[in-house]
């Protein structure tokens, strides 16, 4: 076998100059638009390995463990190093979204590079001389955008490689362009609209009582926000959400180690050198002046309770006060935010959120937790004012995942999103030209440079596509059918606004647990659900003009309800919300 130059990213800069044999570490290397380059070169792809969806889960189980047994003894330091006697939960809400999600992206590029290692021969690869403090990100909204970017990806890639000792390593100076992307995104100005915001909430502020109850990002629409609000007898605030001031990197702050954790394995060694130098600036030297501010700050002192769907992932002010309301017993209730949450097998964020919170209000499924309270769906159902269905177009839409793996879950992960869109092409495909005409496509609004709208136009040059910014309930409301090719909020929406519905997925990319099986089968039964893009095709044209007669049929009628009572349950959204908090707020014993 020939020897192979390892490439790692995008980055062009580090690629060979010269026409050796490459071994490109994954799909995400090879940007599309680039094509023309990567095409011409005498190069492989390493095969991913979480393409063997079982070792994914395995590898879920095991980062959730490693998780837990990491936390004990980062709650620990994390306590010495600031002074403070704070609880595992509450530093559970303040690191745990980054430091479940730095893991799983750390085992992932630990993976792949020791797999390209052990299968291949290496005569070298480029790594970019950069200063590893660049990667340090200030909070946890500024390491989720960074990880997504080559730059810092490259950079976790070199850290592995030196780790394991990789021989010919070349490292060479970075051009004036990857210069440029050392610049913080965080340093960027704020707009004009973002600022009007900020002031608007901070004025709404001064209307907060100390008995308030405090939503935050709830997931429901703005009319109905305030109507929650003073149905519960307080003014509607909109809370601020401060960015706080870049905070200058300090090496007393990274001398700490962890080298009285347990390690298990070689990952696990390298893992806990890596932690104290990439945690954010805002865990380690921002924490005391994060913490004044937060103290000094108009947020209540004593809410009833504290409410929010999105918030506690990447809001640090807010995870700062919020860690420090539930020590003080305030109850936190965490709402759903998402489609494929109950349905789901596995899923980080969704763990996570039933880890930290006190109740959780779902759109109706329910689990073994007492805390699964069932409310329903927040969206409103959509009203629609169509008379001749036939004039109308179908709504398709379509996910994108990042190319640099994230959090795991039951989707497609990294670069199975080109097998993903195969399938979405494979049925677009598929449909006659009669069909094609009334179709609008909607992209997923982050197309992480996999080309969504290029592949699409590529092979079908004629169609009609929305790149993410035409009104999606406008296009929702007037399809005379809905066709989602993914686990999502978009479908549920669809379905409980009463509009004809053609889900598809392959059950390899989108794993369901036990017990929504029997809902999805019913669904299947009738039509509703399908497992390959031709069986979606084949039904979508069966029921061609008669879309409306087939979705109120009386057994796909009993299917769909039942199937919307489990996962997008109607309800008077207000005034559920409004007896649930209620009784949070004044009897928690209630709720057991």
């Amino acid at each position: 076998m020939k020897e192979q130059f390892l490439v790692t990213t995008a980055l062009e800069d580090t690629w060979p100059k010269n026409n050796q044999p490459v071994l490109f570490l994954g799909e995400w290397c090879r940007l599309y638009s680039r094509k023309n380059l990567w095409e011409k070169m005498e190069a492989k792809v390493l095969p991913y390995h979480w393409d063997d969806r079982v070792k994914l889960y395995e590898d879920f189980n095991y980062l959730n463990d490693l998780f837990e047994r990491l936390l004990i003894i980062l709650s620990s330091e994390l306590n010495k190093i600031h002074g403070v006697d704070h609880t595992i939960r509450y530093w559970r809400i303040l690191i745990g979204p980054w430091l479940m999600r730095f893991l799983s992206m750390l085992y992932d590029r630990w993976l792949s590079v020791n797999a390209a290692i052990s299968l291949f021969p290496i005569s070298g690869t480029s790594v970019l001389d950069i200063d590893e403090l660049n990667l340090i990100p200030q909070s946890m909204e500024e390491f989720s955008n960074s990880s997504k970017s080559e730059l810092w990806n490259h950079g976790i890639y070199s850290l592995i490689l030196k780790y394991l000792n990789l021989t010919s390593i070349i490292t060479i100076k970075p051009s004036k362009e990857i210069n440029n992307l050392l610049i913080s995104t965080s340093s960027r100005s704020m707009g004009i609209m973002s600022h009007m915001k900020e002031m608007i909430s901070t004025v709404s502020t001064f209307f907060l009582s100390n008995n308030s109850y405090f939503i935050i990002t709830p997931y429901i629409s703005l009319v109905n926000k305030i109507k929650l609000q003073l149905k519960l007898n307080q003014i509607p605030v909109i809370y601020p959400n401060e960015r706080f001031k870049n905070i200058a990197i300090n090496d007393e702050y990274r001398k700490w180690n962890l080298s009285n954790f347990e390690c298990k394995n070689e990952f696990e060694k390298f893992a806990i050198t890596i932690i104290p130098l990439q945690m954010p600036v805002l865990y380690l030297e921002g924490y005391k002046a994060a913490s004044e501010k937060i103290k000094n700050s108009r947020l209540p002192k004593k809410p009833k309770l504290i409410w929010t769907s999105n918030s506690f992932y990447m809001n640090d002010q807010f995870k700062l006060w919020a860690a420090e309301k539930v020590e003080e017993k305030v109850p936190l209730v965490i709402g759903q935010h998402g489609g494929n949450y109950g349905s789901a097998k596995f899923s980080t964020t969704e763990n996570h959120e039933l880890k930290i919170c006190d109740y959780y209000l779902s759109w109706g499924w329910k689990n073994n937790e007492s805390k699964v309270i069932p409310v329903g769906i927040f969206m409103s159902p959509l009203k629609r004012k169509i008379k001749n269905f036939s004039t109308k177009k179908i709504l398709f839409t379509i996910l994108a995942t990042h190319r640099y793996s994230g959090g795991i879950s039951s989707m497609p992960v990294s670069s199975q999103w080109i097998q993903y869109m195969d399938d979405q092409i494979e049925f677009y495909g598929d449909l006659p030209s009669h069909i094609l005409n009334d179709i609008n496509v909607r992209l997923y609004h982050d197309d992480s440079n996999w080309s969504q709208y290029d592949r699409l136009k590529d092979v079908f040059p004629e169609s009609n596509i929305d790149e993410g910014k035409l009104d999606y309930n406008e296009l929702l409301v007037n399809a005379r059918l809905a066709v989602h090719g993914w686990n999502s909020t978009t479908y549920l929406e669809s379905m409980a606004s009463d509009i004809p519905t053609v889900i598809f997925w392959k059950p390899k990319y989108f794993e369901l647990r036990e017990e929504a099986r029997e809902f999805f089968d019913k669904l299947k039964e009738v039509g509703i659900y399908h497992e390959t893009p031709l069986s979606a095709s084949k039904h979508i044209k069966n029921i061609w003009n008669e879309e409306h007669a087939w979705w109120n049929l009386p057994d796909v009628v009993s299917a769909r309800n039942n199937f919307i009572e489990q996962y997008a349950r109607p309800s008077n959204i207000v005034n559920r919300l409004n007896s649930i908090l209620r009784k949070i707020a004044s009897d928690e014993s209630s709720l057991k």
